[in-house]
């Protein structure tokens, strides 16, 4: 997987109810989801429902787990929760009297629902894991004033993170991919009070120590997995944020919200969400879900996959995501067309070996 620039994002914020079910029996292997408010597809919605978003998802459209699944013909099994952190004992996560399922609750629930997997679903299966933002964004103040070591806190949560992807390669799984930190200086929540400078040295710190302790993972467990990969939404969001990657997504409006609450607590909403980058103060609208969901499809395929600038402009062509939104997407629509398909490395018997994470530059 290679990328050329950088960049941005965030996570959340909310809620949570967990839900104990066995895994799906299926001939289509399962692509299971462990994070945060980024990539929840509606597990918090029964337990707090707010006004603007749509369906219990923290936007206006599909969050791109969904279109990744439909890309490649998988299982969609979603653990992952709106506000949660790596570890609820390192970043406490709380929702009013609600302790939100962390990621190592996540993975707890997971084992413990499911603990004889066939060798068909350990083979075959792909868990992917977003999280980390919230941690950044609970304890920022800390961060940013010196209060909280930096170096020490990313070691931790570096840690904690590595710690349960181990449980679940203990548990058999060969196939997991882990998303680093999103670049948080760009999030208007955080853009909008000055403090973009502040933060983004503390996003690498974090994700360089998440990638020299994958690094250490993958020459743990190198003879025992198909892949342990480390992909880079950081880099993908910043390709997204270039003006001809704008212009090809058709997002007029790369800084401000769509979604608003007034000052009585009235819900304000945009005319054009799916033109807005971002749909709250910090989490992503329709098309740059979709491109990630996309993007995420092709190197789950094939993680050396070379996504740069002019691949986002012919992925955005091909798909026209340019015009979609909630009604018109390859989720709603049906079959891919040859030309989306085409875009999509073929699953091949040959697996790339494991590696730590894309060629940057």
């Amino acid at each position: 997987m290679q990328f050329k620039t950088k960049a941005f994002f965030a996570c959340a914020v909310a809620s949570i109810h967990v839900f104990v079910t066995a895994a799906p029996i299926s001939t289509k292997p399962n692509l299971i989801i462990f994070g945060n408010s980024l990539s929840d597809n509606g597990n918090a919605a029964e337990l707090r429902h707010t006004d603007g978003f749509w369906e219990g998802r923290w936007s206006n459209s599909y969050v791109w787990d969904e279109y990744t699944a439909k890309i490649l013909d998988m299982k969609l099994v979603n653990r992952a929760y709106s506000g949660a952190t790596s570890n609820n004992k390192l970043s406490p996560a709380i929702y009013g009297n609600i302790t939100i399922p962390s990621f190592h609750d996540q993975v707890n629930t997971w084992l413990k629902t499911n603990p004889n997997p066939s060798q068909y679903n350990l083979e075959n299966d792909v868990i992917e894991i977003e999280i980390g933002s919230n941690d950044v964004l609970y304890s920022v103040t800390g961060l940013v004033s010196g209060a909280i070591d930096i170096s020490k806190f990313a070691t931790r949560l570096s840690d904690s993170i590595m710690n349960d992807i181990r449980r679940l390669l203990s548990a058999g799984y060969k196939n997991i991919v882990l998303w680093n930190l999103p670049a948080i200086e760009y999030v208007p929540s955080v853009n909008s009070l000055g403090a973009s400078s502040l933060v983004k040295p503390i996003i690498g710190i974090i994700n360089s120590a998440i990638k020299g302790a994958i690094n250490k993972l993958i020459d743990e467990y190198r003879e025992e997995t198909q892949g342990i990969h480390l992909f880079d939404l950081n880099t993908l969001i910043g390709l997204a944020l270039l003006p001809t990657s704008l212009q090809a997504l058709g997002i007029t409006d790369s800084t401000g919200v769509c979604y608003v609450k007034d000052s009585k607590g009235g819900v304000i909403i945009c005319d054009n969400p799916d033109e807005h980058f971002f749909y709250d103060s910090v989490h992503p609208a329709s098309r740059m879900h979709y491109l990630w969901g996309i993007v995420a499809a092709i190197l789950t395929r094939d993680p050396n996959a070379t996504i740069d600038a002019n691949e986002i402009i012919r992925l955005a062509k091909i798909y026209n995501i340019g015009e979609s939104d909630r009604n018109n997407n390859i989720i709603i629509n049906g079959n891919l067309t040859p030309s989306e398909m085409a875009v999509i490395p073929a699953l091949s018997s040959t697996v790339p070996k494991p590696t730590a994470t894309a060629k940057c530059r």
